[in-house]
């Protein structure tokens, strides 16, 4: 993808997660964090959003459950991967309840990952519930400097790169943020939903443009 429309795109991202409510005229539009999620990307597709992240703050308005033990974010929540064979009815079903992605070939959950979805506390932080279609925008990494928190195998399924499936999310150097990555299987993220980093690099790797999203409480 052309320079020029990865600027366009990371740009409109930036306005996800986090700031839904704010006018456009008000939304940031880091022109850096473009060039520099790109460029260690070696994109396919521009940084995207939550992207731009997931621009996470602390829920201290959501009461945690620290009892739970975590969730290993660096291996498959749900075992060994099923294999997708090209035209299966393959589309996502995520429970809000729950904090689950269901992976579904027809009516049959085919597989299960743990997910954080949107603190839901105010229009800033939520996720929106809905039929929604994975989109072309998709990438390997990206970076916000504004908030210090990037995430690895991010894909579109809202806005072209505003509401996202991607990993825990990590520094700029590529380490796991520990404190948010243990809030998997809770409510946490400003509206994209954080996977363990393989579950998001098996989205990534498999669910293909247009495959069906639905997102329910």
């Amino acid at each position: 993808m052309a320079a020029f429309t990865s600027l366009v795109i990371l740009a409109t991202a930036t306005a996800g997660c986090g700031q839904l409510a704010q006018p456009a005229k008000d939304r940031q539009q880091p022109v850096a964090h473009a060039s520099s999620a790109t460029g260690q990307a070696g994109a396919s597709a521009a940084s995207g959003n939550d992207s731009v992240a997931d621009q996470s703050r602390p829920a201290d308005s959501v009461k945690q459950d620290t009892t739970a033990v975590p969730v290993n974010w660096m291996a498959p929540s749900g075992g060994n991967y099923p294999k997708i064979q090209k035209g299966d009815p393959i589309w996502i079903d995520i429970s809000i309840k729950d904090q689950r992605v269901y992976i579904k070939k027809g009516d049959e959950t085919i597989y299960t990952m743990v997910t954080s979805s949107g603190l839901d506390t105010e229009p800033d932080n939520s996720t929106p519930r809905g039929t929604f279609y994975v989109e072309p925008e998709r990438d390997t990494w990206f970076f916000s400097p504004q908030y210090q928190e990037g995430a690895k195998y991010w894909v579109s399924w809202k806005n072209h790169g505003e509401f996202l499936f991607h990993s825990v999310p990590m520094d700029k150097n590529g380490n796991v943020i520990e404190a948010e990555a243990r809030k998997l299987g809770q409510k946490a993220s400003h509206g994209c939903l954080r996977l363990t980093v393989p579950d998001a690099k098996w989205i990534y790797d498999n669910i293909p443009v247009k495959t069906k999203v639905v997102i329910r409480d």
